[in-house]
């Protein structure tokens, strides 16, 4: 009796992928990018295009013009379609009333980073809703952009079961805006399930799942006068280890985003939203070195990241401009700040024409006039579990003002009179006592001294420990009196603080869930 064979013969994918983009009423969409994230072609007079079948292509997707809504399904942006065997792909458009918008505001939120069901309870009940009520205050129309690690695997374990229910909190409704996901290095699928001849590389085989649940890992979208691109920054280097991987982009890449960039106009702002920061990058690895190369060649050219769970502005000599971004989940949802002591937060970039003419940093529950906090230079923080004792002397404060900037300045009140200016301390890694350096000790005493990060089993002091690039210095002429620390921000906009942070101040930081966590398993 013959074996049944359990090989079939695949069926012929169709050559091409072709499509119409159109309006609502059925007008064709001249000069609409569309790409199947390796080729990028336009749509003609009668709003067709054409683009031959690439066989690891995942889906076929549109840049979506500014004059145009942000299509939405489920609450969340829909500018794509799977790729399957279709005779054709077509896409629907809505005009914005008032056309391309002038005005807006971008959210930027990195690493939400959720491992637990308690992760997601904080990021419900503190994150999104503080997003939503804070868009309400702004004037014109809010964007989101992730920046990576929107969950959080840990060695093997996967957490991406989470992304469907963290994808739901970020739904328009509950946010108050579109969000779009950018991809970051805990956002894969371990251990590496999905085998496909068609998706020969490691990363793209793990791509899978996000993509799955987001849509694709590179795109492009426009608003207003803005050309905003998400890309992967995260190459793998063996389907085995969940930790070895590097930040660079692949050769495909390079090559759809010079294509995307190729139609977009040389007046745009573009935006680059990725996970790991281009500093690490830039000039050591050759994909990353093209890609900033692509952005210098434009007027006007900027750069996203997240990762570091840390804040920094970069300024690089070709001219482009890099923010890495305070992460929304802060220390790992441990307490309520970054380890250069960062809230809990995201940014928001007010953006008119091709400029971005504000931008501010909100902590999750602060008012956004919140930019600073004050220490004495001998005090000491921590807990049971370790202690720290500034060396800096008596009579000396330090001032931490996370979104600190090229064109900030600053101004320091002893007794309501002007008496000087904050001086920035040089970045330093020190890990041992004296604790003369820039790092920020208070956020430190409170992520390893109280709750015990790095002495609990399992947990790396180090990660909590992080450099600040935004740490200032002043000396008290008269170390009695009253002190008050005044910035202005490159918009101009004033930010004061006269309050000294204390180890009492810890309380502010506790946020250990008292209610259930379920499953068991999740304690």
């Amino acid at each position: 009796m013959a074996t049944a064979s359990l090989l079939f013969a695949a069926k012929p994918l169709p050559k091409d992928v072709r499509g119409t983009v159109s309006t609502v009423d059925g007008k064709p969409v001249a000069g609409v990018a569309v790409s199947d994230g390796f080729n990028v072609t336009t749509t003609d007079a009668e709003g067709k295009y054409c683009l031959p079948r690439v066989a690891a292509a995942y889906y076929v997707f549109i840049s979506i013009p500014s004059e145009y809504e942000v299509p939405l399904r489920q609450g969340h942006p829909c500018y794509y379609k799977k790729l399957e065997d279709r005779p054709a792909y077509d896409f629907t458009l809505v005009p914005l009333k008032h056309g391309p918008e002038k005005e807006f505001n971008l959210f930027l939120a990195a690493d939400p980073q959720c491992q637990w069901l308690w992760h997601v309870r904080r990021l419900a009940t503190e994150a999104i809703p503080d997003m939503k009520a804070y868009s309400k205050k702004l004037k014109g129309p809010s964007y989101a952009m992730t920046l990576g690690d929107i969950a959080y695997s840990e060695g093997h374990r996967n957490t991406n079961y989470l992304l469907p229910v963290i994808r739901d909190e970020f739904s328009a409704e509950k946010t108050g805006m579109p969000v779009f996901q950018t991809i970051g290095n805990h956002d894969f699928e371990y251990p590496l399930t999905a085998v496909e001849e068609a998706s020969p590389t490691i990363s793209m085989r793990r791509n899978r799942n996000f993509e799955d649940i987001f849509g694709p890992v590179n795109y492009s979208f426009n608003r207003g006068d803005v050309h905003i691109v998400s890309m992967i920054d995260v190459c793998f280097e063996t389907f085995g280890a969940p930790g070895k991987y590097h930040g660079d982009f692949t050769d495909e890449q390079v090559s759809w985003l010079e294509q995307d960039l190729a139609v977009v106009p040389q007046d745009k702002l573009v935006i680059l939203c990725v996970h790991i920061p281009f500093e690490g990058m830039w000039n050591k690895v050759p994909n990353a070195t093209k890609v900033m190369k692509l952005l210098a060649s434009r007027p006007n050219a900027r750069i996203v990241s997240g990762h570091t769970h840390t804040m920094k502005h970069l300024h690089y000599e070709n001219g482009v401009s890099e923010f890495v971004a305070g992460a929304m989940s802060g220390c790992w949802w441990w307490s309520k700040n970054c380890a250069d002591d960062t809230p809990n937060g995201y940014s928001v970039w007010r953006i008119k024409g091709n400029e971005v003419v504000s931008d501010i940093y909100k902590g999750q529950n602060f008012k956004d006039d919140y930019q600073m906090r004050i220490y004495r230079g001998d005090a000491e923080f921590g807990g049971e579990f370790e202690k720290f004792r500034l060396a800096h002397g008596e009579g000396s404060i330090l001032v931490n003002v996370w979104n600190w900037d090229e064109g900030w300045r600053s101004e320091v009140y002893e007794n309501g009179k002007l008496a000087g200016e904050l001086e920035k301390l040089p970045v330093s890694a020190e890990f041992q006592a004296p604790y003369d350096g820039s790092k920020d000790w208070w956020a430190i005493g409170y992520n390893v001294g109280v709750v015990g990060r790095g002495h609990a089993p399992g947990s790396n002091r180090n990660n909590y420990c992080s450099k600040n690039y935004h740490m200032f210095k002043y000396t008290m002429k008269d170390p009695a009196a009253k002190i008050k620390v005044v910035v202005y921000d490159k918009s101009g906009r004033k930010f004061s603080c006269s309050k000294i942070t204390t180890v009492d101040d810890y309380a502010d930081l506790a946020v250990r869930p008292k209610y259930p966590v379920i499953p068991g398993w999740e304690e």
